[in-house]
Order: structure tokens, then C-alpha cells, then sequence
């Protein structure tokens, strides 16, 4: 064989051994694969090989790094992340368990894509129990927890100020996060917990409707005067009201995008 017909065949067999992860939402996949790989230095500490992949894979999920309806392969992952399949699938098997990884088509493994069913599911379960919660918070909320609400609702204000749409929705989630605490229920924190990282990484988010930043805003100082002031009906009140308005938000947004294709 000619040097030319040797190197079109070490070019086409390095072309087949690429890894073929793919990218959603128009993430490039150079972006996707250095996400990883920052991803793997951040839980090198992590545990075992498994333990590694599963904190690795589950973060770039609810990060928003792999996107619903990426397909996950054992082997390219396992490419990726530096190890071997075995403890790649064994975290994908974890992942599944959360409901955040999923059986497709030809069985093969995606991260969820939410339907418009499962998002109102998610969405009516969210606002009865943060409804509770804003009210536990009222009526239970010690200093400790009153002092975190104020420094993340300064920390709302701030990314606000600095028209920084990715932290006011960051910094909102950390402030809903506390105010669950507070409740001083941990039953209905870690049902909380759960449904807003289920929701967190959809491939769109509400903070991109022009105003809704500032709603949110909004909301943590209604919410937050709310439990200050000890009013379990207001604080309830508020949270179910800004639930109902991020559900009305998705559910526009899901439609509009469904409607374009």
C-alpha cells in the first residue's frame, strides 16, 4: 500500500476511535468533553472509580452540561472520564435509579427529556410542598436560618445588579434551598431537593423571559419578609404563587418550542 493509502487509513481509523457522545442544544461537543474533564478534577477526591463517575456524570446533568436526550455510552464516557466501563455503567445505573438517565430507543441509555405531562406533575407536587415548606419556614425558621436567607438574597440582589441572569437563577435555587431548610422538615427537604434537580436541568430555563429576573427577585424579598414576620399564610401564599407563575413560564416555552420544530 502506498504512503498515501497509509495515511488515509490511520486518519479514518482515528476518525472511528472519536468518541461519539453527542451535543443537545447547540453545545458544542469540544465544550461538552472540557466540561468533563473539569468535572473529573473537581471529584478526584470523590471515592472509588464508580463513585468518581456517578458524582462526575450527575453534576453535568443537573449543570446542564449533558442535556436531556443525550446519548450516554459506557465506552465514551468512559474515554472522558479515565477509566473503565465497569464503574461507568454502574454509575449510569445509579443515575437511572434517580430517574435522571433513561432507557430510549435500541435500549440505549439518555439523559431524561421531560414531557409536558411529567413537567405538570412536577410542578403541582412543587408548589403544595414548597407551599408547606414557606409555611414550616414561618413558623419554624431560627436566627441562623434567618441570617443565610438575608446573605443569599444579597447574593440574588447583587448577581440582579449586575444583569447576571445565570447566578439570579443560581443563587435562587441556594435561596429556595434554605428556605426548605428552614422548615426543620427533612422528609419534605429531600423531596424538595430531588424535584428541583429534576427540573434544574432542562435545556431551557424561565430567567430568559425578558422581566422574570426580576420577579424572582421579587419573590425572595416577599418571601423572606413573609418568614421574618412570622406570617405562615403569606409565606405560603407567595411560594405558590411563584410556582404557579414559573409552571405557566415552562409550559409556554415547551409549547413555542414544540410548535418551531
Amino acid at each position: 500500500m502506498t504512503a498515501a493509502g497509509n495515511a488515509r487509513r490511520a486518519a479514518a481509523g482515528a476518525a472511528v476511535s472519536r468518541p461519539r457522545m453527542r451535543a443537545n442544544a447547540g453545545k458544542p461537543i469540544k465544550a461538552t468533553i472540557a466540561g468533563l474533564a473539569t468535572l473529573t478534577k473537581r471529584f478526584a477526591n470523590a471515592g472509588t472509580a464508580a463513585e468518581i463517575g456517578y458524582a462526575v456524570l450527575r453534576e453535568a446533568i443537573l449543570s446542564n452540561l449533558l442535556t436531556p436526550g443525550t446519548r450516554l455510552r459506557a465506552v465514551d464516557l468512559a474515554k472522558e472520564l479515565g477509566v473503565s466501563k465497569t464503574p461507568v455503567r454502574e454509575a449510569l445505573r445509579k443515575l437511572q435509579a434517580e430517574d435522571l438517565v433513561v432507557v430510549g430507543a435500541s435500549n440505549a441509555l439518555t439523559v431524561k427529556v421531560i414531557t409536558e405531562k411529567q413537567l405538570l406533575e412536577i410542578y403541582y407536587t412543587r408548589e403544595a410542598l414548597e407551599g408547606m415548606a414557606a409555611r414550616l419556614a414561618a413558623e419554624n425558621a431560627g436566627q441562623l436560618d434567618l441570617v443565610q436567607l438575608r446573605a443569599v438574597l444579597h447574593d440574588v440582589e447583587t448577581a440582579l445588579a449586575k444583569s447576571n441572569r445565570g447566578d439570579v437563577r443560581n443563587y435562587t435555587g441556594e435561596f429556595q434551598l434554605v428556605i426548605f431548610k428552614a422548615a426543620h422538615n427533612d422528609f419534605l427537604y429531600d423531596l424538595l431537593k430531588s424535584l428541583q434537580e429534576k427540573i434544574r436541568n432542562h435545556r431551557t430555563t424561565t430567567m430568559s423571559v425578558p422581566g422574570r429576573d426580576e420577579e424572582v427577585v421579587r419573590f425572595c424579598r416577599d418571601v423572606l419578609q413573609a418568614i421574618e414576620a412570622r406570617d405562615p399564610d403569606a409565606a405560603e401564599r407567595i411560594a405558590r404563587t411563584n410556582r404557579r407563575r414559573t409552571l405557566e413560564l415552562r409550559l409556554k416555552m415547551m409549547r413555542n418550542s414544540t410548535a418551531a420544530r
